[in-house]
């Protein structure tokens, strides 16, 4: 059997042309003002060639073909994690009190309340099947469900023309909205931590960043691999294994993407040096440093404002020193190796594993 294999740019670029129209669709259906805050999130009032698809949609779409579904199948429940996202990226941006792309247009409190259009929209979607809301779709395989004794069995047929919501799905995706929940409120207690702490509360610091970031980005990357193998037909023990893919998956890019937070001169074009350091935030590199015993690093973040220039570099150099950096690196590289073993595990079809192989390669390449 011959495998043709596409570059991870061409599996982005059809993950796009296969969420986009139907997510666009889904927006279009929500009333105003919510329909304007959605598409200042998602940046579509920049130009109509401004994809919203990502490496989410593509995680999502692949999973289901890994599982020997139609791709085609997972374009719902796609759409569903792309809206899921953008409500929980302005619940962040609020809670952190960074400008996001809505409020920093309407203010917040519209903005939050187009968020919550947004998620409720996420419910429906995974309910129809249809982000259009028109008639139903094509038939698919039904999902694997589990039965009272813990067996797997199939979801009952639904009536002709009456497609009803996969349960299984709505399971998945409102356990996902209470992990990004608890890492909000996890994210708000961390602002109250002093940087000035000592002994175990440094190492606590670390830990509960840890949990944050597994809460947040792992829950949502391992809710759009679970969605997918859902969508696929998957059984249960390939949609917990894709699922745990996504999640370790997801806590490596945030380690890179932090790392990038930091370092991002040279490796990512219009993406300033230390400009999370700036405006204090207190990602994986900072809380590793201060676990490490960093003073110099507390006393800089402990304040308000944006940090000088001086100080940004001197906190790069005290981080890169106390030997966060490389620690950040090698626990990128850890998660990757335990994220691609769940991926083994779950016995994928090869082409789709490579292709899942090659996204996440990418996805957590940090800046050396």
């Amino acid at each position: 059997m011959v495998i043709v294999l596409r570059s991870t740019e061409d599996v982005l670029g059809w993950a796009g042309r296969l969420v986009d129209p139907p997510l666009r669709a889904a927006i279009g259906r929500l009333p105003e003002p919510s329909r304007e805050i959605a598409e200042l999130q998602l940046g579509w009032h920049l130009g109509d060639d401004t994809r919203a698809a990502s490496l989410r949609s593509a995680l999502t779409l692949v999973c289901a073909a890994a599982v020997g579904g139609d791709p085609h199948d997972a374009v719902p429940a796609a759409v569903a994690v792309e809206l899921m996202h953008h409500w929980s990226a302005i619940r962040r941006d609020l809670v952190d009190g960074r400008a996001g792309a809505a409020w920093s247009v309407v203010g917040s409190q519209p903005a939050a309340l187009g968020g919550e259009a947004l998620l409720a929209l996420a419910f429906d979607v995974v309910a129809t099947g249809d982000p259009t809301h028109t008639a139903p779709g094509r038939p698919r395989r039904r999902p694997h469900r589990i039965g009272p004794a813990g067996s797997a069995t199939h979801s009952p047929a639904e009536p002709p023309g009456r497609p009803g919501p996969d349960r299984t799905m709505m399971r998945v995706l409102g356990d996902t909205v209470q992990e990004l929940l608890h890492g909000q409120h996890a994210s708000l207690a961390l602002r109250e931590t002093r940087p000035d702490a000592v002994g175990e509360e440094r190492t606590d610091l670390l830990r509960d960043c840890l949990a944050m970031v597994e809460q947040r980005t792992g829950a949502l990357f391992g809710c759009a691999c679970a969605l997918g193998a859902v969508a696929g037909g998957g059984d249960p023990a390939q949609v917990e294994r894709l699922r745990l893919f996504g999640v370790r998956l997801g806590l490596a890019v945030q380690f890179a993407e932090d790392l990038l937070g930091i370092w991002a001169e040279g490796a990512r074009p219009g993406r300033p040096a230390y400009a999370d350091l700036r405006r204090r935030r207190r990602s994986l590199p900072v809380a590793a440093a201060i676990a490490a015993g960093a003073d110099e690093l507390s006393r800089l973040f402990d304040g308000r404002g944006r940090l000088s220039d001086a100080d940004a570099e001197r906190a790069a150099k005290t981080i890169e020193q106390s030997g966060a950096r490389d620690w950040c690196r090698r626990q990128a590289e850890e998660l990757l190796s335990q994220a691609l073993l769940a991926l083994d595990l779950a016995s994928p079809e090869p082409a789709a594993v490579a292709e899942l192989v090659a996204l996440a390669r990418r996805a957590t390449a940090a800046p050396r």
